[in-house]
Formats: structure tokens, C-alpha cells, sequence
């Protein structure tokens, strides 16, 4: 019965936005909680200054948030109440259990059991303790893993009574799922996974979400059903290192560590993540606004239960209350049960003192709808769940102005733009207005020249356009007020006449080099000849002897080499003159055959 009871309270508080603020995404930043809307404004934050926040999870029930605290070596978890609407709020903090040796990266919590869970980086544990337990209970192991696994985010789904785990071994990494008794562990995604780290829960889709850190500067944000299966890719991109992940029902958050940021990226995918707050410290853990989950499918026995409570109200009044209940006052209409209140559509907390629709439309008015949710109706110009989203805000680019014509956003665009939104330069015109800015310019000899125009500029700032009739000819005559510069001046106004130019040089320079390669190439290396003449056996006075031998005092014949060099002292190669180039080769035949007869050539 006290199940039940619990369930029922648990629902209840889920079919309402939970807390006074009607924040839609919190976030732990070093040492505070800051409360947001989802265009990431500050509605308030926690003003006492914790030392390093890390992990974060809500509790509806009591309407705290539960959040890690290292300090030195240590965690600590707390309970922090956010309670009022300023931006910087007192907060009553509540110890659960200090002194930890534990790394804690993600929490979550089961509120029909009143049981919180958390993954230790440092141990490769998942641990758990009962938020009701006595002063003396310690916390236990669910998990307790060997070296192929480092647990890093935890989600749970109360409806199917799951929990799931992240594990960022680079290794071998995994996305893994259990009971929340520790039976039937299930690895349910282990293929093109680097560094799994955030998951949660979206109940509305039935899905998974997950952040993955890839190789290099990439990472991913990933999607599948709750049994790993129909995955997809939902975003890809660089430059961005998630921690937490955050759903409400239509986007999707996460904590980028590496850039102080929070990201934001609609369900629909139509459009590209937007940074929609920044950071002087870490943002670490990130949670959505609690959503309405009675009418989904795995939630349908949690309905059930509420059905069977709220029909036997009289015997719950039996269970023994908390605290007694002659002290207890439900305002607003609303109805004691035990020490409980239910309240009325419209009201929430736990005394029903909450109106839903109070300071809930940023713009416009605020109503119940029948299921008791508070609804906007946004004035023309403004949409959004609260009538947040301001319709001209940079709906104009380019220095458009906005106005709204039937509720719709139009754009004046100044005269150099054009489009629905002025995002459309209007060409050589636009070109034109930046060359005569230029004070420089002011005068009759500067021009801008496109294809088809030429833009002159005058001396009140403002330009003439005209057809461009400079063809190549007339660049040259004496009439053209580019006559007498130099070459590279006058066709520097056209690219068509620089690209002649450089085509016309390229092809020159082939030329030259074609020339000299065949000048070259037909150059032969002189021959090496020796010639042989044979002489009387006295010696001619102006003939020097080969050796240095004693002369021989009969006759004989010697064979000296004319026009070389001598080839005992010197080691140049000997080249045949040109004199004897033309020489017959039969003259060498016949002076050789008459040394071998011993006939003489003189």
C-alpha cells in the first residue's frame, strides 16, 4: 500500500511542471545550480557556493535537486531546494552522505523505491543507497565491474523499471542495460562506439539518447529505441566535448566541457545546434524539466495503480503519516490524504500553495487546460510554449528593420539588400557602393569593371553604373582615360585581359624553353683523334722526341703525334683540330700500311 501511495504521489507530481520557477533545463556549474529556459535565460541560481558540481538529478517528490560535490579527494551528495523567483536565491542544502572515495560522473533516481544510484569512475562500480535509510546505512554495490569497464553516464526508466549505463572504455566500449535489481544485464549497443559518456531517457519518443566523444575533434549524438535497437546518427560535428545530455520534449541539451557551454539541437533536426549559453567555469551535469508520463504506453500499470488508489482513499488514511496530520493545511481546494495533499488542476507543491499558471507566459496569458497543464495564448508576434519566442527577434539580416504585418514578421531592407529576410546582395550594384566608399576612388579615372558594367564613382559619395564598353582597343586609344599607364594597370581592370596575359606568357615561356632543349640536344661532343706521322730517322731540329731515351745512331723511324698535347705530362684529352676534320680517312689507311712495309712517307 505504501507503494501505491508512493506511485500515486510520484504521478501526480509528474503531471504538473514541478517547481515554483517553472524552469525547463538545469545545470551544475562549479559551485552552483543555475535554472534555465530553453533559449538558455537564467531564471535563478543557487547563491550558495559549493566547491565542484559535477553530476545532477531531480527529485520530484520532494522537489530538490540531488547533486555530487568533490571537494579534495572526496564526494559528497546533497539535496539542494531552488525555491524562489529571483535570480540569485537562498538555498537549503541537505547532506545525504559525505566522504566518498568515489569519482561520481552521472546520478540517478528511482523515486517509487527512494533509491539513488550512481556510477564510480574510480572503482568501476555502480552504487546505490535508500534516501530513507537510517543514519548508519552505507552504500551498496548494484555492479561491481572488472578492467573492461568504465561506467560514465546512468539513466533509469521508472516505467519499465530499467536501468542504463554508459561505459567508456576506448578499448571496448558499451551502452549496457539491467533491472533495477542488478538481474537480466544486457549489452544493447557495442558496434561504432568510441567514448560513450551522457545517456537519458525520453519518454515521450520511447528512445535513448547518448553523447559519444569520436576520434580526434569530432563527437555524436546518437539515438536508438530502449532496446539499442532502430539507432540513428542525430548529429555530427567537431570542436565540442559533451558531458551531460538533457531531453524535454521537443530538444535535445547537452554540457560541452571543452567550450563552457550548453548546446541545443531540435528533435526535428531541421536545423543545426545552437549555443544558447555560455560559461566562465565547467557546466557538467544537465537534467530536462520533469514531463507528464502516465498516458505512455510502459507507464500504463503506474496508471492503473493511481486509479485503484485514488478509488480507496478511506483506507490509505489508515497508514501510520509521517508527521501528524492535524498539523497538516492543503490551500487551493485541495484535499488531505494521510499527511498528503492532493491538489486541484492548476496547483502543485506540497500544500498545493503553487498556481501553475503563475509568472508562467513570458508574453500573453496564461490558462488550464482540461487535464489541468497550463497552456499560453501568445499575442501576435510571439510563439513558444511560454510566448517566449519573439518573432522579429534576428528574423532581419544585413540591417534590416523588422515590423510584424497580421501577426506575420515582413523586412525594410536597405537599399544595397534584398529578400524576404535581406539576405540577398544585390550584385554589382552592392560592389559598387563599397568601391566608392572609398574616398580614393572620387574621381574620373577609377573604375569598377564587371563583365557587362562599369561603376564610376562621384564626388557626393555616390556612384554612376553604366554598360562597359572598355574592350581591349579602346583601352588603348587616346580617348580612354586609361591611356598612357602602364601594361599591368590596364589589364589588371579586367580578369578576362589578366587571364590573356598570363595564358600569353605561359605559352611564350614553353617556347623558349622548347627552343633551347633542341639547340642543345644537337651539339656533339668533339672526337678524340690521334694522329700519326712517320718521319726520317734523323730527327728534324724542330721535331721533339716521345722519350727520353739516348738517340739510336742508325737510321730508324719514329711516329710523333701533331696537334695533341703530350700525353706523358699532361692529362687533358687530345680533340683533332678542325683542320683535319675534313681529311680523308683513307690518308690514316694508307700512312699505316706503309709503316707496317717499312716504307718512308718522306
Amino acid at each position: 500500500m505504501l507503494y501505491n501511495l508512493r506511485i500515486v504521489i510520484y504521478l501526480l507530481a509528474f503531471s504538473r511542471v514541478f517547481s515554483q520557477n517553472h524552469w525547463e533545463i538545469a545545470v551544475a556549474v562549479k559551485g552552483q545550480i543555475e535554472l534555465l529556459l530553453h533559449n538558455g535565460s537564467l531564471l535563478s541560481a543557487s547563491v550558495n557556493k559549493f566547491t565542484d558540481l559535477k553530476a545532477l538529478t531531480f527529485d520530484n517528490l520532494r522537489e530538490e535537486f540531488v547533486v555530487s560535490d568533490r571537494e579534495m579527494q572526496n564526494d559528497s551528495i546533497i539535496r539542494v531546494r531552488v525555491a524562489k523567483e529571483t535570480e540569485v536565491t537562498e538555498t537549503k542544502t541537505t547532506p545525504i552522505i559525505g566522504g566518498l572515495e568515489d569519482d561520481i560522473q552521472g546520478l540517478a533516481l528511482d523515486p517509487f523505491d527512494d533509491v539513488l544510484y550512481w556510477t564510480n569512475f574510480n572503482d568501476r562500480t555502480i552504487k546505490y543507497l535508500k534516501l530513507n535509510r537510517s543514519e548508519e546505512e552505507q552504500p551498496k554495490k548494484l555492479f561491481e565491474f572488472n578492467s573492461d569497464m568504465h561506467p560514465r553516464g546512468i539513466a533509469i526508466n521508472i516505467c519499465s523499471r530499467y536501468i542504463y549505463w554508459t561505459n567508456r572504455n576506448i578499448f571496448h566500449p558499451t551502452i549496457e542495460r539491467a533491472l533495477l535489481n542488478g538481474l537480466n544485464r544486457t549489452t544493447i549497443i557495442e558496434s561504432d562506439l568510441k567514448q560513450p559518456t551522457g545517456i537519458v531517457v525520453d519518454y515521450r519518443f520511447g528512445r535513448l539518447y547518448w553523447a559519444d566523444l569520436r576520434e580526434g575533434i569530432y563527437f555524436r549524438i546518437e539515438s536508438s529505441n530502449l532496446d539499442g535497437k532502430e539507432r540513428e546518427i542525430v548529429c555530427e560535428d567537431t570542436h565540442i566535448k559533451p558531458f551531460g545530455i538533457a531531453v524535454d520534449e521537443s530538444f535535445i541539451y547537452w554540457t560541452d566541457d571543452s567550450n563552457h557551454a550548453i548546446w541545443r539541437l531540435s528533435k526535428t533536426r531541421k536545423d543545426f545546434p545552437a549555443k544558447i549559453k555560455e560559461f566562465t567555469d565547467t557546466p557538467w551535469g544537465i537534467i530536462g524539466k520533469p514531463v507528464q508520463i502516465r498516458d505512455y504506453s510502459d507507464c500504463e500499470h503506474l496508471k492503473n495503480s493511481m486509479k485503484h488508489y485514488l478509488g480507496n482513499v478511506k483506507e490509505m488514511e489508515t497508514v501510520t503519516p509521517e508527521r501528524d496530520a492535524t498539523s497538516v493545511e492543503c490551500l487551493n481546494g485541495g484535499s488531505l490524504a494521510g499527511s498528503i495533499c492532493i491538489c486541484k488542476p492548476g496547483y502543485a507543491g506540497q500544500y498545493c500553495q503553487v498556481e501553475d499558471c503563475r509568472n508562467y507566459c513570458v508574453h500573453g496569458t496564461c490558462h488550464l487546460t482540461r487535464k489541468g497543464f497550463a497552456q499560453c495564448r501568445c499575442p501576435s508576434g510571439f510563439s513558444g510554449e511560454r510566448c517566449e519566442v519573439d518573432a522579429c527577434l534576428s528574423y532581419c539580416l544585413n540591417g534590416g528593420s523588422c515590423v510584424l504585418i497580421s501577426g506575420q514578421p515582413r523586412c525594410a531592407c536597405n537599399p544595397n539588400y534584398t529578400g524576404d529576410r535581406c539576405d540577398i546582395g544585390l550584385g554589382f550594384k552592392y560592389q559598387c557602393h563599397l568601391f566608392c566608399q572609398d574616398s580614393s576612388h572620387v574621381n574620373d579615372e577609377d573604375y569598377l569593371i564587371s563583365k557587362d558594367e562599369q561603376c564610376r564613382c562621384l564626388e557626393d559619395a555616390s556612384f554612376a553604373i553604366t554598360e562597359n564598353n572598355f574592350t581591349t582597343p579602346s583601352l588603348y586609344s587616346e580617348a580612354s582615360p586609361f591611356y598612357g599607364r602602364n601594361f599591368l594597370e590596364k589589364v589588371s581592370l579586367d580578369s578576362s585581359y589578366m587571364a590573356l596575359v598570363i595564358i600569353v606568357a605561359v605559352l611564350v615561356t614553353i617556347n623558349v624553353i622548347f627552343v633551347a632543349y633542341h639547340f642543345t640536344s644537337k651539339r656533339k661532343r668533339p672526337r678524340v683523334t690521334k694522329r700519326m706521322v712517320v718521319t726520317r730517322s734523323v730527327t728534324p731540329r724542330n721535331v721533339t722526341p716521345l722519350t727520353y731515351r739516348p738517340q739510336p745512331t742508325t737510321e730508324q723511324c719514329e711516329v710523333t703525334i701533331e696537334n695533341c698535347c703530350n700525353m706523358n705530362v699532361c692529362e687533358t684529352p687530345c680533340f683533332e683540330p678542325p683542320s683535319f676534320v675534313a681529311k680523308n680517312k683513307e690518308d690514316k689507311k694508307i700512312l699505316l700500311s706503309d709503316m707496317e712495309s717499312g716504307e718512308e712517307s718522306y
